[in-house]
């Protein structure tokens, strides 16, 4: 894949976990009806945001790739206490395409001590949609992540373990660098 190709997948990954941001309502089951949700706390509350904006550069203990147990690739991004993530399984990503086969999904959450919150939905760039809420927890030790519980009735989440593959970022991988030719 072209580095163009990869900035706008990026790009377009980035606008999709700002639009989910902010919710605190809980993730919905197979049987909720869409007037018993929870509205926003407010139109515009994108606090999760906020911790990139005030530490563009920041980079957290978790940041890296991550292999789950079902073989999906994870790229997150810990800024203080918010954390988001990329997860594809997809192998040779055909931009503009919908429907490939495997999974894609983003998510988006905060991290309390070794506790990690979060809400994910599947992208059609892969063939599977569903989402819900996750909680895993971080053993700094082992330097793995396990999920222990699992909020909503959509698709189940596929992985149960997740092990860093690649260590932390460095701050000359910000976004703000010019990409190369």
């Amino acid at each position: 894949m072209r580095t163009r190709e990869v900035i706008r997948l990026v790009l377009v990954v980035i606008i999709l976990i700002v639009a989910g941001c902010g919710n605190n309502a809980p993730s919905p089951s197979a049987g909720d009806d869409i007037t018993s949700f929870a509205p926003p706390s407010s139109a515009g509350d994108l606090s999760a945001i906020a911790c990139a904006t005030e530490d563009p550069e920041g980079i957290g203990e978790l940041t890296g790739v991550w292999l789950g147990s079902e073989g999906g690739y994870y790229y997150v991004r810990q800024v203080g206490d918010c954390i988001w993530w990329f997860g594809t399984d997809v192998r040779d990503i055909e931009p503009g395409l919908t429907d490939q086969s495997g999974f894609a999904n983003v998510a988006s959450g905060r991290v309390d001590g070794d506790r990690i919150d979060l809400e994910w939905a599947d992208l059609p760039l892969g063939d599977t949609l569903g989402g819900g809420g996750l909680t895993l927890v971080y053993d700094a030790q082992n330097d793995t992540l396990t999920k222990i519980e699992q909020r909503g009735d959509w698709l189940p989440f596929g992985a149960t373990t997740f092990t860093r593959i690649e260590p932390e970022a460095s701050p000359q991988a910000s976004p703000s660098a010019p990409p190369s030719p």
